[in-house]
């Protein structure tokens, strides 16, 4: 044990790191089926009104667009952009009209709705630099164990927040010339700060060397995940912004094929576009992971409130919940999100605190999912992370640190054990399987022994323990059981649901 280690046991000792059991893996299924269902109704959130003054989005039916700009040109209104692909526009709401421009646009036939837009902003609090042992952050998540198993692969991972170095020597080589990002303030292809001497300029940079520093090149700091990162700007360089513009940024991310997208940046609302743009994201494969906001109060900021997205709570070094962590029923996670050193703006490093710190922690053991099983689902990778976290607050799910503190090596333990239960298909002998025809939900005599569920591919599902008698099959399709006897396997036994 080297120097470093000895340093880091004696700074942050870590939580027990227990390991894997059959109540994990039931917790896992029990996740799997709840966020395969996530979802947040539209239209907009109730909210806290503090709109931005000077914008309002309106979303339309593409066959009625024309007759939209017409009115909006008839009435001297100032269209900002349009966003076809999303279905809205948005517009100068800073004009004199006799009436207000809802009351001009609702009797137009397809108005989807017309939404003020809100601001986000970067969540960071940033403090001076103080010598403790660096990447403490990485000790405490287990990172050591995980690195044993998996450093990375060919995964993208979105950051969705203000400018980012890009060039930075410790983030450079996990960009690709040609795909470095989009910047959604300027338009153009080239995403980086405008001007990094403002003081907020680092946020986008230091984020993402959390995710994914260069590793083992002789400088600077260790990423989570040796993986592709994508630079999407839209917020400035004092870290704020709009939701349009991150409901876009989402959509962009997605669409470059982002199994991750990073959002440490909230607001008060949630409005229709940014919604949609999180659930269009889920339906493309993207994990959304969120910052719960740094007022130490009650109340998770958007978009980590949503159903779509993982919020994440911050912890300080002894692992407990720090004081300017929001919190609420809908904190999912916890990880580190104090004094947290990584990248900056000027090819620097810096230490900065905030969920903004901590939520960039899960998307990067997320990253580590990813590489290790392409296949895995949001939903899947969501629940992997939920059920492997360490229990830190009351017994089970709490308000304070959700499922608990991510663990990075348990997570990749389960993903792993997951994996190896998968079974091939092809190898299976058709003559010794019968087959049940049914409808939901299954019911069937109490056996002694195990019983595992898998799809038709051979992924498993579920994990029945002894004296079941029911089971929730997600939908109409073909399944797999198998009853897994200490002594022998029994034969596969094939059920087709037709409901």
């Amino acid at each position: 044990m080297n120097l470093l280690i000895l340093m880091l046991i004696s700074f942050f000792p870590r939580p027990v790191c227990p390991p894997i059991t059959e109540n994990d893996y039931q917790l896992f299924f029990t996740l799997k089926q709840y966020y395969q269902n996530a979802f947040t109704p539209l239209p907009a959130l109730p909210v806290n009104p503090r709109p931005l003054s000077n914008q309002l989005i309106i979303g339309y039916e593409p066959d009625k667009l024309p007759l939209i700009i017409n009115r909006l040109q008839n009435l001297k209104v100032e269209i900002i952009f349009v966003d076809s692909a999303a279905r809205f526009l948005v517009v100068n709401n800073s004009f004199d009209q006799s009436e207000p421009l809802n009351n001009s646009l609702n009797q137009l036939p397809g108005i989807r709705f017309i939404e003020p837009d809100y601001p986000v902003k970067a969540l960071v609090i940033p403090n001076d630099p103080m010598f403790i042992t660096k990447q403490w952050d990485k000790w405490v998540m287990y990172a050591d164990l995980a690195w044993d198993i998996v450093t990375g692969g060919p995964v993208k991972i979105a950051v969705v927040d203000n400018g980012i170095e890009y060039y930075h020597p410790d983030l450079a080589a996990n960009f690709r010339p040609g795909e470095l990002g989009y910047d959604f303030i300027n338009n153009d292809s080239d995403p980086k700060p405008d001007n990094p001497a403002i003081e907020n300029a680092f946020h986008g940079t230091h984020v993402s060397g959390i995710i994914a520093a260069v590793s083992n090149n002789l400088i600077g700091i260790a990423g989570w995940a040796q993986i592709q990162l994508l630079a999407v700007r839209v917020l400035n360089d004092s870290g704020s912004g709009n939701l349009s513009d991150v409901a876009r940024g989402i959509r962009w991310a997605a669409d470059q094929g982002a199994r991750v997208i990073n959002l440490s940046l909230g607001g008060d609302a949630a409005s229709s576009v940014l919604i949609e743009a999180c659930q269009y994201a889920l339906g493309k494969g993207t994990l959304l992971v969120a910052a719960s906001g740094n007022d130490g109060r009650s109340g998770i900021t958007y978009p980590a409130r949503l159903s779509e997205c993982i919020a994440v709570g911050a912890t300080d070094d002894n692992s407990e919940l720090a004081p300017f962590s929001n919190y609420g029923p809908e904190q999912e996670l916890t990880a580190p999100g104090t004094g947290i050193y990584s990248t900056a703006t000027g090819g620097s490093y810096r230490e900065a605190s905030g969920t903004s710190m901590s939520c960039p922690q899960v998307s990067g053991v997320a990253g580590l999912l990813f590489a290790t099983n392409p296949a895995l689902t949001p939903a899947e990778a969501r629940s992997i992370l939920a059920a492997s976290a360490l229990d830190m607050g009351d017994q089970g799910r709490d308000t304070h640190y959700g499922y608990g503190l991510v663990n990075a090596y348990r997570a990749l333990q389960l993903a792993h054990q997951l994996l190896r239960t998968t079974i091939n298909p092809a190898a299976i002998n058709p003559q010794s399987m019968k087959t049940l025809i049914t409808r939901r939900p299954l019911i069937f005599p109490p056996t002694r022994e195990p019983v595992w569920v898998f799809n038709s591919a051979g992924m498993l599902l579920l994990k029945l323990p002894p004296n079941s008698t029911k089971i929730n099959l997600p939908g109409a399709g073909t399944y797999l059981l198998q009853i897994r006897s200490a002594h022998a396997l029994q034969p596969l036994l094939k059920i087709i649901v037709t409901d």
